[in-house]
């Protein structure tokens, strides 16, 4: 009977067994590499598994604590030694414990993926190298683990068996120096991959773990915990899958660098992206795998099953969703869920939600579940195929930084879940908002809805609807509806644009302001169809003017209260001027009046001693102050004080005037010399 043994694993880490330090000998070494020749200090390369190569003379069996930190540069290969030994069951190493690296010099740890023949004339495809404690890979350690596919095949084992997978398994592993996993040929036997197997693994700050070619899967069968704080590489055509095993945990804690040049996946495990950085591709999410996000840079793509997000996702980090079909218990199923764990997800980055592919066959649905989102970043929801939608059920609290953008499609939110919006929701042309089941979305006063209209037909639409068992989806207005022409188009004066269906939903309150020369029409939500609209008209109104309160004067400077009203468009700019009155006779100045005053023998010139101008935003309110300038500031030092005539205008009538009075500056009062 043939028997291919295929063994899953994991890349794991156990924080808590890290030491100090760099170059680590293992207590009380029960047997030590000293190579061919018996060079203890400066050991030579050669094969596990030949007894003289040992300090005890005897291959190290799964009590030994073994170490290979001879100084020099050599290799140990680890290698099936079926025939030919005194353990004929031997398809790798077993031990104890493992110390690899010394003082100086490189030291190799060379695990040889071969097939070989055990004692019951069972093909096994495996090279395992197996330990049972904490084990270190020092600074001057690598551990190569190489699948050789093709392979030299073991004397006694079928040519068509020759190729095999390489394995390290047990642990913890503290990893200082460097691990290399490559496959040779992986079109040749792709399932002899190499392989992860430790319940607890450390890839220590300035250690490296370099995927080359083929697989590496980690998994094992008990729950097992990996954190690197180096650099984990996956070379270009590489792949890594991280998995566990039925009925088991796993995770991973990426506080270091992950250059993903190939394929990453976690097919089940947690990745705990906390302050660590992934470069190159997205790490993949499938199969009840976890994204507990907190920090750090990196992208990541759902795309199979469900899969669960919690924490925030930072700054500068994508996370995208994107509907596929996938297969369960023989059964496919067109829609991916992403369970947010009955916790509020934080977006300060860019989540994506796309509902993908076209058709019923290709393409899938997308659902966020059993929690809420504070959305303080951008929320993207993309839909390439309208067979699909994307189903927002969960609470949305879109704040004043935050954006929702809906590209094509369908959102629905359709589990009576409620939206508040402070930030800006934009439809795309021919996208639609579902609210339905008792859904609610509140247009808070700092919120901004802009439904794009790219054509008279083409445009973006909230539809609140009441088709079942829950109650209507409602929406409450407030804030700001800003309908955004795009694509060129421009409506004809008057024309009404249905941007809020009314299929059984219902609508309450009106914007405080609508914006981009469209006004809000209410009165069609008794009409059939039912709807709220907004009507363009051909010529945008006139900005309001600013409301001019008090004026006063003041030592060397005049000030103004300004206001602008709340609830429409930004005020119009304001102009400010003061002007004295010169009166002369031969030439010389009589007197300095605030307005002209008819005298015999007298002429008058007015003379502008100070000017300004505003602009405030719709709600807004400002104290502006008028400088004199150098002929005002020469006067008033003249004279003492002066009568002015204030006039603000806007554009081109006059708002208010006043006559105020100026005055030299206070002197400041002299400091009191102590005695």
């Amino acid at each position: 009977m043939t028997r291919i043994c295929s063994v899953l694993i994991g890349m794991l880490a156990l924080g808590a067994l890290a030491t100090s330090a760099t170059t680590a000998q293992a207590a009380g070494c029960s047997d030590t590499w000293i190579g061919p020749g018996g060079n203890t200090s400066a050991p030579t390369s050669g094969s596990w598994g030949v007894p003289a190569n040992w300090s005890t003379g005897a291959i190290p069996g799964n009590t030994d604590n073994v170490c290979v930190t001879g100084t020099g540069t050599y290799t140990v290969t680890v290698a099936p030694w079926s025939l030919g030994t005194a353990d004929p069951n031997n398809n790798g190493a077993n031990v104890n414990s493992l110390t690899l690296g010394g003082s100086s010099g490189a030291q190799t740890l060379y695990v040889d993926g071969e097939a070989s023949i055990s004692n019951s004339n069972e093909t096994v495809n495996n090279t395992f190298l197996s330990m049972a404690a904490a084990s270190t890979v020092n600074t001057t350690g690598t551990l190569e683990l190489d699948s050789t596919a093709g392979g030299n095949p073991t004397s006694g084992t079928p040519a068509s068996q020759s190729g095999g997978g390489a394995t390290v398994s047990g642990g913890p592993l503290l990893n200082y120096g460097h691990i290399v996993t490559q496959q040779e040929d992986p079109s040749t036997n792709p399932g002899a991959g190499t392989f992860f197997g430790l319940y607890g693994f450390t890839n220590e700050a300035g250690a490296s773990v370099q995927i080359n070619t083929g697989t590496l899967t980690e998994s094992q069968a008990n729950t097992w915990t990996a954190t690197n704080d180096g650099t984990i590489t996956v070379a270009s055509g590489a792949s890594w899958v991280l998995t566990p095993n039925t009925f088991s945990t796993a995770s991973f804690n990426n506080d270091g660098s992950v250059v993903n040049d190939g394929s990453i996946t976690d097919s089940g495990a947690t990745w705990a992206q906390s302050g660590g950085s992934v470069s190159g591709g997205a790490v993949v999410l499938q199969n009840a795998a976890t994204l507990a996000d907190s920090a750090g840079t990196a992208s990541f793509l759902q795309n199979y099953g469900t899969v669960t997000i919690t924490g925030t996702i930072p700054a500068g980090q994508t996370v995208t969703v994107q509907g596929e079909p996938y297969n369960s218990g023989g059964e496919t199923y067109y829609s991916i869920t992403t369970s947010l764990d009955g916790a509020q997800l934080v977006n300060d980055g860019t989540l994506v939600l796309d509902a993908d592919g076209t058709g019923n066959t290709s393409g899938g649905a997308v659902y966020v579940t059993d929690g809420s989102i504070q959305n303080n970043g951008a929320i993207n929801a993309e839909v390439v195929d309208p067979s699909w939608a994307v189903h927002l059920q969960a609470g949305l609290a879109n704040t004043h930084a935050g954006t929702m953008t809906v590209t094509g499609g369908s959102l629905d939110q359709d589990s009576g879940t409620a939206t508040t919006n402070d930030g800006v929701v934009t439809l795309g042309p021919g996208a639609v908002y579902l609210l339905d089941e008792a859904a609610s979305f509140v247009n808070a006063s700092d919120g901004t809805v802009s439904p794009q209209l790219a054509g008279a037909t083409s445009i973006g639409t909230f539809q609140l609807s009441g088709p079942c068992c829950n109650g209507p989806g409602t929406f409450t207005a407030g804030g700001t509806l800003l309908a955004d022409l795009t694509g060129g188009f421009l409506p004809i004066a008057n024309q009404e644009f249905q941007l809020f269906a009314l299929t059984g939903g219902k609508f309450t309150g009106t914007f405080a302001t609508v914006g981009n020369s469209f006004t809000a029409d209410y009165t069609k939500e008794a009409a059939s169809p039912a709807f709220v609209g907004a009507i363009y008209q051909s010529t945008p109104p006139a900005p309001p003017p600013v409301h001019v309160g008090s004026i006063l004067g003041g030592h060397g400077k005049l000030t103004l209260a300004l206001s602008c009203p709340a609830g429409g468009a930004a005020c119009a700019t304001l102009s400010v001027t003061a002007r004295v009155t010169e009166h002369l006779r031969g030439g010389k100045i009589t007197a300095i009046t605030a307005r002209k005053k008819k005298k015999a023998h007298t002429q008058t010139k007015q003379v502008v001693i100070a000017t300004a101008g505003a602009s405030l935003a719709a709600g807004a309110t400002k104290t502006l102050t008028l400088t004199l300038n150098a002929a005002g500031k020469a006067l008033l030092k003249k004279y003492g004080k002066l009568t002015t005539i204030v006039t603000a205008s806007s554009g081109g009538k006059t708002l208010e005037t006043a006559t105020v009075r100026v005055q030299k500056p206070a002197k400041p009062k002299k400091k009191k010399k102590k005695k």
